[in-house]
């Protein structure tokens, strides 16, 4: 279920491609993409940002606070990365 990281071009949809990113904080980089379809070759920085913890760290950064998810908030998170045929780990 791996996927990549990437985004499509705002100009003409294609693939973009990620170039290079940059750490602005621990919870914070600017990726800068390259857009894969040569004829647009459009270039753009996007933030990529940690919002929310869904589970905590073993070795938590005392620098960081990032909100915890809720339990309904967890539970949609996992529906979302596991197929509907398969049983939740909230189902009692």
């Amino acid at each position: 279920m791996s996927k990549r990281i990437g985004m499509r071009c705002p100009h003409c949809g294609n693939r973009a491609q990620i170039r290079t990113s940059i750490e602005q904080s621990p919870t914070m980089r600017d990726v800068y993409f390259l857009c894969e379809n040569l004829t647009c070759g459009h270039s753009w920085v996007a933030t990529l940002e940690a919002v929310r913890t869904i589970a905590p760290s073993g070795m938590p950064n005392p620098k960081v606070d990032l909100p915890i998810l809720t339990r309904p908030e967890v539970e949609r998170v996992y529906d979302l990365l596991n197929p509907s045929d398969q049983r939740s780990i909230f189902d009692e």
